[in-house]
């Protein structure tokens, strides 16, 4: 693990990603959590492509608590997982066990794959690598494991959107700090220490390595909600243009 990505894995040790909702305390803990994941972001199904992995081999980065992982086992894949928090992982284990999954889970940095040259169809990984400390790093590494013509799919945050704005509002004017950059306020105060968020050019730039980007900003339940756990509906969400969009979803060929 890279010494830079230390306080990232304290942060996700501290609170896995889904674990501090009400249906973590529920029996069907690892079916619940799927569920609340997949009705928050019904984006993730048709963008993951899960049952057309069937027999490819998969590496999913930042496997969290593993609610993907089981999709893409499920639907055959030959997946790998790894995650830098071994509590996350621990817990993606017994998701893995608990829906009678042999798993390949290994506690690895995206910056420091530990995997030969062209050893995956597709490399996916869902709101993770914004919060690496060298995201630069990590896309080399996710080119050199990806095979000939072998795909990468990512969703990273994007800059110039709705919670861009939101950051902005509550902890640059609302905390007397006008012209702090965005790109600070977003580090500061969203998630792990050092969170990133990139513009749709940005993220070209940074995949430049590959024959065939292509980024497209979607408009979530993140973006307009009443609370922490209150969400608009769907129907005002359409009336948003996607360019606002806190997600990017990036797909890349080699």
């Amino acid at each position: 693990m890279t010494p830079a990505n230390l306080g990232v894995k304290a942060y996700w040790d501290s609170k896995p990603c889904g674990s501090l909702e009400p249906v973590a305390r529920k029996a069907e803990f690892f079916q619940t959590h799927a569920e609340l994941r997949y009705l928050r972001e019904p984006e993730i199904v048709p963008f993951a492509g899960f049952e057309k992995s069937r027999g490819q081999q998969v590496l999913e980065i930042g496997v969290g608590m593993g609610a993907d992982f089981v999709r893409f086992a499920k639907a055959q894949a030959k997946i790998c997982g790894i995650d830098l928090s071994p509590r996350s992982l621990g817990l993606a284990l017994r998701n893995a066990r608990i829906n009678h999954i042999s798993p390949t889970l290994l506690n690895a940095d995206g910056e420091l794959l530990p995997f030969a040259d062209e050893s995956f169809d597709l490399v996916y990984s869902w709101g993770v690598l914004h919060h690496t400390s060298n995201i630069e790093r990590a896309l080399l590494e996710i080119h050199r494991v990806l095979r000939p013509q072998g795909e990468c799919r990512l969703m990273l945050y994007h800059r110039l959107s709705l919670v861009g704005l939101q950051c902005y509002i509550r902890y640059g004017l609302g905390k007397l700090r006008p012209f702090t950059p965005l790109s600070m306020l977003i580090a500061a105060h969203i998630e792990s220490p050092g969170t990133k968020a990139y513009t749709v050019r940005e993220v070209k730039s940074l995949l430049g390595k590959f024959c065939k980007v292509e980024v497209r900003p979607i408009v979530t339940g993140y973006d307009v909600r009443f609370g922490r756990r209150r969400f608009a509906p769907r129907w005002m969400l359409r009336l948003i243009p996607d360019r606002l969009g806190w997600f990017l979803l990036v797909h890349a060929k080699k």
